[in-house]
């Protein structure tokens, strides 16, 4: 039965997870602050049909003849609202008692404050992340139908890229955005003093169907005002103030709309008063050259109401003025599209003509992104405090420099040979962008061509599953890497990763990202490597995810680090009924031997002389999920398990009872797993050699054979089954050693039968020929993989009929 916890939205698969829920810490907080919003809205009145120019402290003088006041909340951008909350309940009444409310010269409307249903922050964001996690859930469904189409990896690439890039008509529709708002503009200021520039994905030609679209609208005068000048960063603004402090658990307003909440603090209160001044004197006075003079928040706010009043096909408007960048965010109903204009935001106007400078020397280049952006997306990289679209195109741009693949000159050296002159808050922003010029200066003999799509993703991932981000920070703007010891521009750095933009050298591009996100980027690379061959295309299959399918859906396992090499170990386990609870029972050894029996009679293994083996593992470098995708990408029938330890041991080398392929990383390169005597007990080894691929595609030449020959028993079309297989299938060599014991700890009654635990161990040994130990590896996983299944089918089926045999 499952419970869920409605304030918190969460559920509970027992009683005791769900009490201990209740109990924490979380859940008491949630519930207190749901509890002290309810108590405010019992204690406040909504006030409507205010002036416009009614400022707080005109209301309080009429309000607090009815009582003490907390606080007073206005719709700052309409001024159509307010408010009241009082410090008693008792207050509320006597407001209402009263007939007549008149401030301002205007009579106001007052009601009983109504409290919306509650949300809390954890429970949103909760609701919000399973919503994202559906949607790349079917946007993936939707591509792997579309991809799995298709005949190549190239196509694949294309197919992609043909789903998420806006078609022309878009691409126009966004244009007319900025014509509209250029014109709206244009009745306050002449195009000779601004100009609206589109910058982003949707200059760069990188703009998906549904993302947003970028917008700034630039003053030239402002530019040269503060040419050297280095950029301040914006006031955050504390939303609420209680009682002189800042009270974090204080309740939120549920209406979108109110964005300030304003105390009667003196300080507050001539902000205010300040922001309407500044707004009387641009709107009544008409005095649109002084915006400039302006606070940067009031500018956006003015900018806001100008895109209210004269912008007719929008809604959801908002000014957001506590990040990096103020930005006005409003949404097109028309068109459908969101947007953010920004203020004077030269630097990422020039980012973005560079890199669509980039993107015109080297074409191809655009797809790259589009796969990587998806890549990062379905691996769950992709938002906020993680990799956004700008900082994934500039380390593709930084490793390709690095490694001078592809016509890419470096923008230090691009700024070096402009005449021009364009310095933004002290930053040279300056590049050459003629075609020509460039062409004609950077021979492009010093750079490699850029290689096709699977060489130059396998690349990327390589490069950064290598790449030192503790020890060494990424200079876009020269293409080089230097120590994180060695004095920078960035004023933060972080012990994870830094990427210093090209331009602002101040600007940390990752800063944010925590060491979690971090590494499993890096583990992702590892996995997604090791599934890209160099000068290889990954392999269609008619019937499994291949290639971008492949490397967009699977997923790493973690990695416990202690230092040691890997061996490949691989166990399955068998579980026989005994007649006594003794280890050294016949129905073991009878178990040996009817394994043996389905290795070598049914299969077609051939034993090995142990004397002829030499038994040292082979060194491995490659964790067990990496060969998995490697299976995978062949187009295999199957394809290894994942690792799973057991839930009852605290040990994570110890098998759990079902599980095979095992990474145990407690081996090194040079031993072999030890029974412990108190443990486990060695009944039997064998060494074994395939020749033949006689374990995949056994189901369609199995049912010919049951079709045309029934009188055929079990046991004789297995065998048959084999010999077909043999005769068609290519050669797949695998040499391992096949180990037999039990494990005293799981021998245990189950309704009334002993059952004891034969645990079937392979090592996979040292082929003749060294130059196909991979495809050894790949050979031996999918056998064992196949072998756990087979093997405990053919007990429950065919154990019968091969002890009669027998006997």
């Amino acid at each position: 039965m499952t419970l869920s916890c409605t304030l918190c939205k969460l559920d509970f698969n027992n009683e005791d997870q769900f009490k201990q829920h209740l109990d924490g810490k979380r859940h008491k907080k949630i519930q207190s602050i749901k509890e002290e919003r309810e108590n405010s809205a019992k204690r406040s009145v909504f006030v409507s049909g205010l002036k416009k120019d009614t400022f707080i402290k005109q209301l309080e003088e009429h309000f607090i003849k009815f009582g003490k006041i907390n606080k007073i909340v206005t719709d700052n951008d309409k001024n159509a609202y307010a408010i009241i909350e009082f410090e008693e309940q008792i207050s509320v009444d006597f407001a209402l008692e009263c007939k007549e409310h008149l401030v301002n010269g205007k009579k106001l409307k007052i009601s009983r404050r109504e409290m919306k249903q509650f949300i809390s922050k954890i429970s949103s964001s909760h609701e919000k992340k399973k919503e994202l996690m559906n949607n790349l859930k079917e946007e993936a469904i939707t591509l792997n139908t579309l991809m799995g189409k298709c005949l190549t990896f190239d196509e694949q690439i294309e197919k992609l890229v043909e789903y998420y890039k806006l078609s022309d008509k878009d691409t126009d529709l966004r244009q007319q955005i900025k014509a509209k708002l250029t014109d709206i503009f244009s009745q306050f200021w002449s195009k000779d003093e601004f100009n609206v520039e589109i910058f982003g994905s949707s200059f760069t030609g990188l703009a998906c169907n549904g993302s947003d679209m970028d917008l700034s609208i630039l003053f030239e005068q402002y530019k040269i005002e503060n040419q050297l000048k280095q950029l301040k960063q914006p006031k955050v603004v504390v939303r609420e103030i209680k009682n002189g402090k800042n009270d974090s658990n204080d309740s939120q307003m549920e209406s979108e709309e109110i964005e300030e909440e304003v105390n009667l603090e003196d300080e507050t209160e001539e902000e205010e008063h300040s922001l309407k001044e500044d707004i009387k004197t641009f709107f009544n006075d008409k005095k649109y050259d002084e915006i400039l003079k302006f606070d940067v928040e009031h500018q956006i706010k003015i900018l806001s109401r100008i895109i209210q009043r004269f912008y007719y096909d929008i809604k959801s408007l908002k000014t957001i003025t506590n990040t990096r960048c103020p930005v006005v965010r409003f949404h097109n109903d028309k068109l459908n599209i969101n947007c953010d204009l920004s203020l004077n935001n030269f630097l990422a106007c020039e980012n973005s003509r560079l890199l669509k400078l980039y993107f015109a020397l080297e074409s191809d280049l655009k797809k790259t992104v589009f796969v990587l952006r998806y890549w990062f997306r379905q691996k769950n990289l992709y938002s906020t405090n993680k990799f956004n679209s700008y900082t994934i195109i500039w380390m593709l741009i930084f490793y390709l420099q690095t490694k001078k693949i592809g016509f890419l000159p470096k923008l230090e050296d691009l700024s070096k040979i402009t005449n021009k002159v364009n310095e933004v808050h002290g930053w040279n922003c300056a590049f050459e962008d003629d075609l020509t010029k460039i062409k004609t200066t950077f021979s492009s003999q010093n750079f490699v061509a850029l290689p096709k799509q699977n060489d130059l993703l396998k690349g990327f991932f390589e490069f950064y599953s290598q790449f030192s981000f503790d020890k060494e920070i990424i200079f876009t703007r020269e293409a080089k890497a230097v120590l994180v010891e060695k004095k920078t521009e960035l004023s933060k750095i972080s012990q994870y990763i830094n990427i210093q933009d090209p331009f602002d050298l101040s600007h940390n591009l990752t800063v944010n990202i925590p060491k979690s996100t971090l590494e499993r980027f890096v583990l992702e690379c590892k996995g997604s490597n090791e599934l890209l061959h160099y000068g290889q295309d990954p392999k269609r299959s008619a019937n499994k995810g291949w290639g971008l399918i492949l490397l967009t859906t699977k997923k790493s396992l973690p990695v416990f680090n202690n230092n040691k090499d890997l061996v490949e170990k691989s166990l399955i386990n068998l579980k026989i009924e005994d007649p006594k609870k003794i280890p050294q029972n016949i129905s073991l050894r009878r178990a040996i031997d009817f394994v043996m029996f389905l290795l070598t009679d049914c299969l077609l293994f051939q034993k090995i002389d142990p004397s002829t083996v030499k038994e040292k593992p082979k060194k491995r470098t490659r964790i067990l999920n990496q060969i998995c995708d490697k299976v995978d990408s062949l187009g295999l029938n199957c394809s290894p398990k994942r690792l799973r330890t057991g839930e009852a041991s605290m040990d994570v080398n110890r098998p759990a009872q079902t599980y095979v392929c095992v990474i145990d990383e407690s081996l090194n390169n040079n031993c072999e797993i030890e029974f412990e005597d108190d443990e486990a007990k060695t009944l039997a080894s064998y060494y074994l050699s395939v020749v033949r691929n006689t374990w995949q595609g056994r189901r369609p030449v199995k049912r010919e054979l049951i079709k045309n020959f029934c009188e055929l028993n079990d046991l004789e079309i297995e065998r048959r089954t084999s010999q077909k297989l043999y005769e068609n299938s290519k050669d797949k060599p695998v040499h391992f050693k096949i180990q037999f014991s039990y494990s005293e700890e799981f021998l245990s009654e189950t309704n009334g039968k002993n059952l004891s635990n034969l645990n079937i161990k392979f090592d996979l040994l040292d082929g003749e020929d060294q130059t196909k130990r991979q495809e050894e590896l790949i050979n031996f996983t999918t056998l064992v993989h196949f072998l756990d299944i087979y093997i405990n089918n053919c007990q429950e089926k065919l154990y019968e009929q091969w002890n009669a045999k027998k006997n």
